[in-house]
């Protein structure tokens, strides 16, 4: 099963538990990935931060309505 943009709006945008869960994990995931000297580490959290991207494109998608 593949969930819609609505679903993460209803998820993450229409309560304030999803918000609040989207809050830190933005908080915790999604700033610069690089870390020097880390190439491991770097591509973790280039992979962490390819998650919450994809939830804030997600909510862009359902905000912008069905095309």
């Amino acid at each position: 099963m593949t969930a819609t943009p609505q679903q993460y709006a209803h998820t993450f945008e229409l309560s304030n538990d999803g918000q609040a869960v989207l809050g830190e994990l933005a908080t915790l995931f999604a700033g610069p990935p690089f870390v020097a000297g880390q190439p491991d580490r770097t591509a973790y959290n280039c992979g962490a931060k390819a998650v919450i991207e994809h939830i804030y494109a997600m909510l862009d998608k359902a905000e912008r309505g069905p095309r």
